[in-house]
């Protein structure tokens, strides 16, 4: 969508507004500050957080807009593109700023409270343990959802992002060389416009040979039942809120962002190379990949224990 500010004599108010696309258009249609900042000679800047944002979460219904959903799409908005906390702070302020307007007029009952990033120096990413993870398949299978405890064992044991796992194909799956092809057609693309080679982990090998049988054809997508972004995760918030009432190691820094960094995690502690976790997980620095080194692992407690 393109946005273009028109005169206010005529712009007239819509009967509804359903998504972040139409409340970004209807604030910068009404809101003098806007008006005058995103002409072709003001700064842009709401503009240009839109884009941003749209590139990591398609265009969302206002209603699904709350702190956690905004947060992870900043989080991976800062693994993508490597801007500082002040950048992103700013683009909380244009959702923040388009709830409110919107709200005001009437097109929402209320605007959720939304937080922004601590300034300072970056936190290191947030990561599940194994046992963790094989908990909140158990509670995803508890619920009777199937598909979103494979979902949450793929994105675990492969660094996919959750826009990866619902991109992929059939054909993305190369049995003859045990990987899976990430970003390799127009359609599975990745967010960094890459291709990338990730070996399957054995415990993915049933996962995946029940998904890509002889009944399924080469182009059909593996995980049919996620057909957005919002519907895996509404399903995915049930399964977090019950984890996090039975284990309080798992905060609002956990989200299903956090199944990507805790297989880069895993990877570094065993001793993968990190140029070869780099290549897996699709970063575009190594300054990315190093920073997911976790903190007072096993290991740490090994070489202490040997001084």
């Amino acid at each position: 969508m393109d946005f273009t500010i028109i005169p206010a004599t005529e712009y007239k108010k819509p009967q509804k507004i359903s998504k972040f696309s139409q409340g970004f258009n209807h604030t910068l249609q009404t809101l003098p500050t806007w008006r005058e900042s995103e002409l072709p000679t003001g700064n842009q800047n709401n503009i240009r957080n839109y884009y941003k944002l749209r590139n990591i979460w398609g265009d969302p219904p206002l209603v699904d807009i709350n702190h956690d959903f905004v947060h992870e799409t900043i989080a991976e908005l800062i693994e993508s593109t490597g801007n500082s906390t002040s950048t992103a702070n700013r683009a909380i302020s244009t959702v923040k700023k388009v709830l409110t307007l919107c709200a005001r007029s009437g097109y929402l009952q209320g605007v959720p409270v939304i937080e922004k990033l601590k300034e300072g120096k970056r936190r290191r990413p947030s990561f599940y343990s194994k046992e963790q993870v094989d908990r909140l398949v158990q509670i995803a299978q508890g619920r009777g959802d199937d598909a979103l405890a494979q979902a949450i064992e793929l994105s675990a044991y492969s660094g996919l992002r959750q826009a990866e796992c619902r991109r992929l194909h059939v054909d993305d799956i190369d049995w003859r060389n045990n990987i899976m092809l990430v970003g390799g057609t127009a359609a599975t693309r990745t967010k960094g416009r890459n291709y990338r080679e990730v070996p399957i982990h054995p415990r993915l090998t049933p996962l995946l040979k029940s998904r890509t049988g002889t009944d399924r054809g080469y182009h059909d997508i593996i995980f049919n039942e996620f057909p957005n972004q919002w519907n895996l995760h509404r399903r995915w918030k049930h399964v977090l809120r019950h984890m996090n009432k039975e284990d309080r190691t798992v905060t609002e820094q956990h989200y299903w962002k956090t199944l990507r960094n805790s297989f880069i995690t895993w990877a570094l502690d065993d001793g993968v190379p990190s140029m070869k976790v780099k290549g897996w997980a699709g970063h575009s620095s190594i300054t990315v990949t190093e920073g997911y080194y976790s903190q007072n692992n096993s290991q740490d407690h090994d070489l202490m224990s040997q001084l």
